[in-house]
């Protein structure tokens, strides 16, 4: 049995050699389709990371305790569904070694004046009050500080974003004044002093959020101890996959109120149609690279059988049946598959290589549209992705391995002596 194998493998690669142009040009064209195929993995696999890694490092953590609904009304930015004792909350996670930060997210408009800035003007802004030194434990926020300082309890200051800073005209030191309302609905007035200037990779926050001390949020929203929210950052969590347990634990152990603990799936449900959209476009590259290999190697095989048929009649005068014939086709195209895997993964490897190290540049760009709403830097990096270059070659093999079935049917169904006709 081993020997017959083994002649089968070896008359399947001197096959593979008599047509040497053929083979390498349909393995080409394999290698080309795995090779993007993966280079493409590897970048939509590297920006769905990025947006994890932005969003649970610079804006709701790896998980989140908030009042029911406040998650799904976020973006109305209203205070009337608060965690009302975020103290005791905060005391029961510290000695359950969960780092947590409350914060207060309001909405309003950031007013500046001419002289020092160079005109007068109001934008819109998204407002999150912080404790300074709690939110460190969870966020990076204040690694990202490139100019000025970071914020102080009970100083009224703001840092803020260098792309809106730019836009702004803003500089550390310059006055600004802030228009809100209150928790009751009462219009309120800030004046402000511009303490830091942050350059994160989170494009969202840098053009969107302005922060503040949590305690001078308090004071002037007249919100009485209460935030929107408390983050925290759970041990060993992975970006997508941290579990809210001990967090809910928490709130069990404590008795809590009516409050509910998220996690980051939760938080993102929006974000769950750019996953789809990054696997449909995977199955599409896939699909394709299926109709590469079948056309490919069927036209190969389609010819190789027909110039083959006097030699497949003698096959089968010498007594081997078609299932052996079919096997010695099949085995010819997964060889050429083999060959299409292994350039594809070689050239694959080289873009990918290119696209983890050196990225995919989009400063230009991001500077012209506002790419905001995805939370990626300027530079795009891939990510080595082994379980799908392990599939793509998988895939590969196979689908050339059963294409030739196909074609070698065909002349199967030809009598022998129809085969040795012309001899």
């Amino acid at each position: 049995m081993v020997r017959r194998a083994r002649f089968f493998f070896v008359l399947a690669f001197r096959n593979l050699t008599r047509h040497r142009r053929r083979t390498v040009v349909t393995a080409l064209a394999m290698a080309v389709g795995i090779s993007i195929y993966t280079s493409m993995d590897s970048i939509l696999v590297g920006f769905i990371s990025e947006i994890d890694r932005n969003l649970v490092d610079f804006e709701i953590g790896n998980a989140a305790i908030t009042a029911p609904e406040y998650w799904d009304e976020r973006h109305r930015y209203l205070l009337d569904r608060l965690v009302e004792d975020p103290e005791a909350l905060l005391r029961v996670l510290e000695e359950a070694g969960i780092p947590a930060a409350p914060r207060t997210t309001f909405r309003g408009d950031l007013i500046v004046h001419y002289d020092p800035f160079p005109e007068d003007g109001s934008v819109p802004m998204v407002f999150a009050g912080l404790d300074p030194e709690l939110d460190s434990r969870v966020f990076r926020l204040r690694e990202a500080i490139v100019e000025g300082r970071w914020l102080e309890s009970g100083r009224e200051e703001i840092v803020l974003g260098r792309w809106l800073a730019e836009q702004l005209g803003a500089e550390v030191g310059y006055p600004v004044s802030v228009t809100t309302r209150t928790r009751d609905g009462y219009r309120q007035f800030l004046e402000l002093e511009v303490a830091g200037i942050y350059e994160s990779p989170n494009p969202y926050v840098d053009r969107n959020k302005v922060h503040l001390p949590l305690d001078v949020a308090d004071l002037y929203l007249e919100m009485k101890g209460a935030v929107t929210s408390i983050h925290l950052k759970l041990p060993e969590a992975i970006p997508g996959t941290a579990d809210p347990a001990p967090a809910r634990r928490v709130l069990e152990a404590v008795g809590a109120g009516p409050v509910v603990a998220l996690s980051y799936a939760d938080m993102t449900e929006e974000f769950t149609e750019m996953m789809e959209m990054e696997e449909g476009f995977t199955n599409l590259l896939l699909f394709l690279l299926a109709i590469i290999a079948i056309v490919g190697v069927s036209n190969t095989m389609l010819m190789s059988v027909l110039e083959r048929e006097r030699e497949i009649g003698m096959l089968r005068s010498l007594g081997l049946h078609n299932r052996e014939i079919r096997l010695l086709f099949s085995l010819e195209a997964a060889g050429i598959g083999v060959l299409g895997a292994i350039g594809g993964l070689a050239l694959g490897s080289v873009f990918t290589g290119l696209l983890v190290t050196y990225g995919v540049d989009y400063s230009r760009l991001m500077s012209e549209i506002d790419f905001a709403g995805y939370r990626f830097d300027s530079v795009l990096y891939g990510v080595w992705n082994y379980g799908t270059m392990v599939s793509a070659t998988v895939f590969a093999v196979l689908v050339a391995g059963v294409v030739a079935i196909f074609p070698t049917r065909r002349i199967l169904k030809k009598s022998v002596t129809d085969c040795l006709r012309h001899v």
